[in-house]
């Protein structure tokens, strides 16, 4: 038997986030970030603040955050001169050669370098110690221990911080920020795994502005019904779905089908249409030249998972 999700339920999950602690937020994060870069371009030659870029990256970017919503962001800094030196370079046979060379010039006798050598050797490697991506991490976390109150704690990790605060954010905050160079003419962050010494590219493409004419088409519900579908999935699995994908299925839902005062008609109305289309005709709101299935920002953290989660969750009621 289908449970009943009825218009009490549906309007009580869009009214339960409270905006102006959202925007609070989301207000002392930007304020703290800017303090720091400031900060840090003060002693890098490579950090610019108007080169600094801090993106939302979830639900907080629509403001259709629910109780599990972390607080992500992307902070890229536009330098190609810290994306070259944070790659390591390494040319394994240019080595070999070289130490054969240098063995045979000397009668096959292992080549030995004098003291003077090594300590000349020692310093010429510390006067070109390069600025990395790494080093600007630290840095941030640095600077952000002097801003932040004793009560908080910030993790370090290899391509973002975490930082976790009620005194400083608020109750069951968790603040999650991926650094990484910012490319500006393409308008892509790289995120740089030091495992693999190669950077990953995380493209928004034409997100932002494809929410923003939804929201211009569809007015608010938009993205009350991206509110509503992050509760009811939350309910159900402890966790958020994966925003490009939840921003995707609203976003290939008619104009028709939004009425502008109900809220509980128009959820009604979307998820019906969901549940019943075609999923090959679903376009990524990032690039509607892709189907949902295409989609790197979906396909890439294995969210794909979320639809059926989702379309299974949609057919155990009846509206």
């Amino acid at each position: 038997m289908k449970s009943q999700l009825d218009r009490e339920l549906i309007e009580g999950l869009n009214e339960s986030s409270n905006q102006e602690f959202f925007e609070n937020v989301n207000e002392i994060m930007y304020e703290l970030v800017t303090n720091v870069i400031t900060d840090i371009s003060a002693k890098s030659p490579f950090v610019r603040v108007e080169k600094c870029i801090l993106q939302p990256a979830n639900e907080i970017f629509t403001g259709a955050f629910s109780q599990r919503s972390t607080y992500d962001y992307f902070l890229g800094v536009d330098n190609t001169q810290i994306e070259f030196n944070s790659k390591t370079k390494k040319n394994h046979w240019k080595y070999i050669w070289r130490e054969f060379k240098a063995s045979w010039r000397l009668g096959k006798k292992k080549y030995k370098k004098s003291k003077k050598e090594k300590q000349q050797h020692e310093q010429a490697l510390q006067s070109i110690d390069k600025y990395k991506l790494s080093d600007f991490r630290h840095d941030i976390v640095n600077k952000m221990a002097q801003y932040l109150t004793d009560t908080s704690i910030i993790y370090e990790h290899m391509r973002n911080i975490s930082i976790i605060g009620a005194d400083d954010f608020g109750t069951g905050v968790k603040v999650n920020v991926y650094i990484g160079v910012y490319d500006s003419k393409r308008k892509v962050f790289k995120l740089f795994n030091e495992a693999k010494n190669k950077f990953t590219e995380v493209d928004f493409a034409d997100r932002f502005s494809n929410i923003e004419y939804k929201q211009e088409e569809c007015g608010e519900m938009y993205v009350n019904m991206i509110k509503i579908f992050n509760a009811l999935f939350a309910k159900a699995h402890k966790r958020v779905p994966n925003q490009i994908l939840v921003e995707s299925l609203v976003y290939n839902c008619p104009k028709v089908l939004f009425d502008q005062k109900d809220v509980y008609k128009t959820f009604v109305n979307v998820a019906n249409y969901i549940r019943l289309v075609n999923p090959r005709d679903l376009v990524s709101i990032c690039n509607p030249a892709k189907n949902i299935f295409e989609e790197p920002l979906i396909l890439g953290n294995s969210s794909q998972l979320d639809f059926s989660k989702i379309i299974s969750l949609l057919d155990k009621f009846k509206y």
